[in-house]
């Protein structure tokens, strides 16, 4: 078995986020892009972050935040896309149990990063990865973003794959990729 070299976090390729409740701008696209990229990639080893969240979620309108109820937990919106099932080639990198890392489960904490995210069985992200990282997901100016800024503050080398990118707005998702990159983040 040979040592993987670089993780490629998947972030918040949700059902929710492609085409529920808050399907965002350039997500089918980015979706297809991040899929090519892991069949070009065959040496990476491939984690998923995921919003989920209980149905009383603070960030949802009905409970004081700006967002719709989105990736509730048990619904098909805080799925990972079917494309990553049937579209990657290698089924050691397509979303299972051991690869699933989860964000946002508690109902009174806002949490974009999936820097903190945790598997089902309690292991955290940065307990399995690689000292290089290559992120692709949704969105931009939010979950990314801030993904790859806790990343870099703990000293990882981080990527960016420009065309795996889904976002709100333009405006943002520009402004975002350029705080990005102002803080040494690569893009490819």
């Amino acid at each position: 078995m040979y040592e993987q070299s670089r993780t490629h976090i998947v972030v918040d390729m949700l059902n929710d986020f492609i085409s529920g409740s808050m399907a965002c701008q350039n997500a089918e696209n980015a979706m297809t892009h991040s899929i090519n990229y892991i069949n070009l990639h065959p040496a990476d080893k491939v984690v998923y972050v995921c919003d989920t969240h209980p149905e009383n979620h603070c960030s949802f309108t009905g409970y004081g935040g700006q967002w719709p109820p989105h990736c509730v937990i048990n619904t098909s919106g805080q799925e990972i896309h079917l494309s990553y099932y049937t579209r990657v080639n290698d089924p050691n990198m397509r979303p299972h149990l051991m690869r699933i890392f989860r964000k946002g489960s508690s109902a009174v904490k806002e949490e974009y990063s999936g820097f903190n995210a945790v598997r089902s069985d309690g292991k955290s992200l940065t307990s399995i990865l690689t000292k290089q990282v290559i992120v692709s997901g949704i969105a931009t100016e939010y979950c990314v973003f801030e993904t790859v800024k806790d990343l870099v503050e703990a000293e990882y080398d981080v990527q960016v794959l420009l065309e795996g990118l889904a976002y709100v707005n333009q405006k943002d998702h520009r402004a975002a990729i350029e705080n990005m990159k102002s803080l040494g983040v690569k893009f490819v």
